[in-house]
């Protein structure tokens, strides 16, 4: 299939490259290419900061590289620096910080098509904290994956 990075040269990649979650690959109808909008990923939050952040704090993932079948492992981090993370938490709007100070973090699935459209760059998941016992329930959010160097 032909594809473009965004800001790249036209290349070709396999469907399956195209549409996988966290893919940077560019296609117009992307959704119709892929069968629907990118799914719901399970990430389950092996290790989280001590404090829950305020509004102006940003959070990534560190990719455990630990894969259940039901979902990825990953350490939550709080103002990381960048090389830390595999990918970085931001809300629908596709914003790490929410300037009206609400949080990226929700009890609902997130619509997080917003971000790089027309890639499977940003994609909805759910974080699971088996490691707290089932104490803390599940949030939803928009993850926007890093590639690249």
């Amino acid at each position: 299939m032909t594809y473009k990075t965004p800001d790249g040269p036209t290349a070709c990649k396999s469907k399956a490259d195209i549409c996988v979650t966290g893919a940077p690959w560019h296609l117009a109808d992307i959704d119709g290419v892929c069968g629907g909008r990118a799914p719901l990923q399970a990430i389950h939050v092996i290790s989280q900061p001590p404090t829950g952040g305020d509004p102006g704090s940003s959070y990534c993932l560190a990719w455990t590289g630990s894969d259940d079948g039901t979902g990825r492992d990953a350490a939550l981090l709080m103002n990381a620096p960048g090389y830390q993370c595999g990918a970085s938490l931001v809300g629908a709007n596709g914003q790490a910080i929410q300037m009206d100070g609400t949080s990226i973090f929700s009890d609902s699935p997130q619509d997080c098509t917003g971000s790089y459209p027309d890639t499977r760059l940003t994609y909805p998941a759910v974080l699971d904290f088996p490691s707290n016992g089932g104490v803390q329930p599940p949030e939803y959010v928009c993850v926007v994956a890093r590639t690249g160097a």
